[in-house]
Parts: structure tokens; sequence; C-alpha cells
């Protein structure tokens, strides 16, 4: 069990450059464009209703413009498919000029497939040069190339022939654990096998300390701090997981540590965390057990209510990884980290995922505030009762019966905000 939690959390926590949303597009296009070579001539993709959603309102690193198609250019201009979800590393102020001639020329189409059952990842990308035509699909996860053909010809394709098969989360390794096997990998397994989620902490605080420096986005990090009761750790852990995605949502040219393929959710599930245990002051040790709770909840429950979902998974996922993870800084027992889950998910879950976007930094960090104080309350006895709302006996069933309401219940409200958001900035 623990090498097979411990290679889960390897492969789910990686860097990401920029929002995850446009950053998988250019990610599609470059694999397209990888695979044919030659001079871009012209680009054509199709994307899931979320996917575009969540690339409307942010920055993209290393230029001034915002969007998908602005993203497909810059993939087919310059994008290394080898580098996945850092793709766009190398952008120089020439590689954009040459993106938006392309945008600019018409010589890129987007498409939305509105047609796609229920809530997942999808983007088909067709790169025409001199050589003919790449083509390439990404699904279900943000690197997950399921296709590349150069010309018709097949050069990869993965085992799974309908969609609909690649998009089911049920049969994901992740699926088959409970919070007590997490719990008892985050207590157990040899510290050193941890020693690389240092890197998210440096990764993600730097994030943070270049929103505060800079006052990125709206400014949220630096707000949160000025409030007369900034000094106290809710606040502070506020602050500084807002500031974080201030900078990220604003296109800052730095790499977050991504969780389940989200960099906004790598912050969220790790930055409450460094600043508790500073604040408690709690060792290194403590705190990379913690993060590894944190972490592996978040995934699980991003597969419970799908990668791309309805609800917020900052809010839901990332949030009550964090709660779990205070306990363990504190160190609690398991029947506290199942109290502080189904405090969270008494209190709020069910939140609203409407894009990614500057506010993306209110939102998180209120939910960490949540997730902090519904730990402190579970250590102190006062927990939401099996049979209250959503609650059940267990967190476990909470969990599930939450990512049912989701991928079942949410669906046509997720198609419904696409397209009053897409509507509204297509008008």
């Amino acid at each position: 069990m623990k090498e097979e939690l411990l290679s889960i959390l390897v492969s789910e926590v990686k860097p990401a450059l920029g929002c995850t949303g446009p950053t998988s597009v250019s990610y599609a296009v470059s694999v397209a464009k990888d695979a044919i070579g030659g001079k871009v001539r012209n680009v054509r993709f199709i994307v899931d209703r979320d996917t575009y959603k969540n690339s409307i309102a942010v920055g993209i690193p290393g230029i001034s413009e915002r969007g998908v198609v602005i993203a497909a250019a810059l993939g087919a201009v310059c994008g290394r498919s080898k580098a996945k979800l850092e793709v766009l590393k190398d952008v120089t102020p020439q590689d954009e000029i040459d993106a938006k001639k392309l945008v600019n020329d018409g010589k890129v189409e987007l498409k939305i497939d509105w047609d796609i059952k229920g809530v997942g990842l999808y983007i088909e990308a067709f790169v025409e040069t001199e050589n003919g035509t790449g083509h390439a699909i990404v699904a279900k996860t943000h690197t997950n190339v399921i296709l590349i053909e150069t010309n018709r010809n097949v050069l990869y394709k993965s085992q799974e022939n309908d969609i609909n098969d690649v998009l089911d989360e049920s049969k994901d390794r992740i699926n088959q654990y409970t919070v007590k096997d997490f719990y008892e990998f985050a207590r157990e397994v040899p510290i050193e096998k941890l020693y690389f989620l240092k890197e998210a902490i440096e990764f993600n605080n730097k994030l943070s300390e270049t929103g505060l420096k800079e006052n990125l986005g709206k400014g949220f990090g630096n707000a949160y701090l000025r409030i007369k009761e900034g000094s106290n750790i809710y606040m502070k852990a506020k602050a500084y997981t807002a500031a974080a995605s201030d900078a990220r949502m604003a296109g800052e040219n730095l790499s977050a540590m991504s969780c389940a393929s989200s960099g906004n959710v790598g912050i969220t599930a790790s930055i409450p965390l460094y600043i508790v245990a500073q604040e408690q002051g709690s060792s290194e040790e403590l705190l990379l057990r913690a993060l590894s709770l944190s972490f592996l909840l978040t995934i699980f429950i991003k597969n419970q209510i799908g990668r791309l979902s309805a609800m917020c998974a900052c809010a839901i996922a990332a949030s009550i990884g964090v709660g779990a993870g205070v306990v363990v800084l504190s160190e609690g027992t398991f029947e506290e980290v199942e109290a502080t889950i189904k405090n969270i998910v008494g209190s709020i879950g069910g939140i609203l995922c409407d894009g990614a976007k500057l506010g993306c930094a209110l939102k998180l960090s209120n939910a960490i505030g949540t997730a902090i104080e519904s730990a402190y309350l579970a250590m102190e006895g006062a927990g939401i009762p099996a049979g209250d709302g959503l609650v059940c006996d267990t967190a476990d069933e909470t969990l599930r019966m939450l990512g049912r309401i989701a991928k079942n219940g949410m669906a046509e409200t997720d198609k419904i905000v696409c397209k009053e958001i897409i509507q509204r900035e297509t008008q």
C-alpha cells in the first residue's frame, strides 16, 4: 500500500507554469506540432466547456494576453511538449509577437465541445505545417495524451477506444483507498520518502512572497495582512495562500507545485500548512507528513468530484486536505481527522467552480480559513454529527456522497454556469 500511495503522490505533485487550463491547451497543441514538425501554418483545436471557462480570465506567464486562443498559438509557436505543464517555460517577446500574428491573421480556430457527457477534460488539436497535419488528443488529466497522429497515420493511441471510458475516474488507483489509509501512510511512511515535498513549499512560497512584494492580481494577500487581526494564524495563512494565487492568476512567470493537475489546488493544499507549522513551531518532519496527507486527500477528493468539476476543488478538496493536515501538525488522532472532514463538508460543501480567475485568491483563502477552524474545533470535540445534511457516519461515506452529488447531480449546473460565463464574455 505504502509504495503505491507514494507512487500516486509523486505522479500527482508536479511543477506547473501558469494556470493549467490554458497551459493544457498549449500542451496539446505542442504535442501535435512536435509530431508533425515544420513551420506552423494554422491551428485548429476543440476544448471541453470547463477548460474554456477556466482559461478566460487568467494571465499567461511571459505575455500580456489571456485566454485559450493565444495559449494555443503559443503552443504552436514555442511550446515544448516534453516540459508538460511547464510547456511555455521558454516564451520570448518574439514568440509573443509571432503567436499574436497567427491569431490576428485568423490562423487559430477554436471550437467548444458542448456534447461531452458529464464533466471531464478534453482537448483536441490539429496543427498544419508544410509537412502536413499533426493531430493530438489530451483527455481526463491535463497531460494525458490518448492519441497522436501525423497525416492520419497513428503514432500513439491509448487502449480505451471510447472517450467516456477515458474520462471514467472510477478505476483510478486512488479510488480503492480510504481516509484511514492516507492517515496511516502519512504517519508511518519513512520520512526520507517525503523529502521531495520540500519543493512544494519552495515553489509555492516563492509565489506567495512575489504576490505580496509586487501586490499582484487584486492584492487580496496584502489586504488580509492589513486587517487588524492579521497577526493570528488564520489570517496569516489566508494572506499567504491568497498572495500565491494572486501571483499565479495574474500570470506571474513562476511555477507552482501543482496537485492533481492544478496549481491553485497545490498552493491551497500546501501553503496554509507551512504557515501553521511555523506558527505552532512544528517540526519539518510533521510538516512533510501533514503535506503528504493533505495532497493524498486532495487527489482522492478530486477523483470523487471530478478533475474538472462543478464544485471548486480548492474550496472543497484542498481545504479538506489542509484541515486534516492541521490535525497531523497538532499530533491529533484519526477520529479528529474524520471530524475535521465532516465539519468542512457540513459547512462549505458544494461551493461552485466559476472558472479560474483573480477572485480565486479570495475563494480559496476563505475556504482554508474554514478548514483550519474546523480542525481546531474537531480537536476541541466540536463536530457536525452524522445525519446532519451531507455528513454521513464516516468521512469516507461523506466524501463519496459529495462526489456523487458533484458528478451526477451538478453536471447540468456545470453546463449552465459555463454557458452563462462564456455567453457574457462573447457578447
